[in-house]
């Protein structure tokens, strides 16, 4: 139980109002006020007293509603992040029935490490899922146009299970991409001796496909997509055509 400070303990009080009142009365006698008016100004002074308590009982009570509030609202965003994160094997609990401030205390600083979890795991899956959309905008031949914001990632699902199959497409997608990469390589390497065989123009032949595949600008990677790798097969089996016609003649 909280011990009032000395200055405002009942005793004291009691004998400092009593003081107070005491020598009210004798200013009173001194000018003269009447019975009447004496006891107007008594109960002024007394609604006065009550009013203030009822202001400080007021604003007291408001704290406690916002600190219940508060202990609330930490309680259902720890349940929102642990049931997020798959964390089937944390345990929570108030640790015991204390003051408000004491339980908030306690709740904080776990409701914090908690929060510090879920940002890196969604930075994980922020970093995962823009990466598999990166490469299937390259398959798919609109890079470009499909990596200009961050993909939206579902906080309502953190799981582990969930990270690590966005992580297994993406190691598929990032197979395929070596699979592609070496298609094109391919093909380049066919059509410029191809090119070298017949005397046709390499540069202006592959440039035509795709720039990328003779300049890659920025850093972009070759082309992969399947219009590319169409178009290289297409040049590829048109140069043989030509190279069969000039052998037969």
């Amino acid at each position: 139980m909280t011990t009032l400070p000395p200055s405002l303990s009942p005793s004291r009080s009691q004998t400092t109002c009593a003081s107070l009142l005491q020598e009210l009365q004798i200013i009173w006698d001194e000018i003269g006020e009447s019975d009447g008016e004496r006891d107007k100004m008594l109960l002024e002074l007394e609604q006065e007293c009550l009013n203030i308590y009822r202001r400080k009982v007021e604003m007291t009570r408001k704290c406690k509603a916002d600190l219940q509030n508060s202990l609330a609202q930490f309680e259902s965003e720890i349940a929102k992040i642990v049931s997020s994160l798959g964390e089937h094997s944390f345990s929570f609990s108030r640790k015991g029935k204390g003051t408000l401030k004491h339980q908030i205390s306690y709740i904080r600083p776990v409701l914090e490490e908690l929060r510090s979890k879920k940002k890196q795991r969604v930075k994980e899956f922020t970093e995962t899922q823009s990466q598999i959309v990166k490469i299937c905008a390259e398959i798919a031949g609109n890079g470009q146009s499909m990596m200009s914001s961050d993909p939206q990632v579902d906080e309502r699902d953190l799981t582990v299970n969930k990270l690590g199959e966005l992580k297994s497409h993406l190691q598929e997608l990032q197979n395929e991409k070596i699979i592609r990469l070496q298609k094109v390589d391919s093909h380049i390497s066919m059509i410029h001796e191809l090119s070298v065989v017949m005397s046709f123009d390499f540069l202006k032949t592959v440039s035509g496909i795709h720039s990328s595949l003779i300049d890659p600008a920025n850093g972009q990677s070759k082309s992969i997509s399947n219009d590319t790798l169409a178009k290289l097969t297409g040049v590829v089996n048109s140069l043989q055509q030509e190279k069969q016609k000039r052998l037969q003649k």
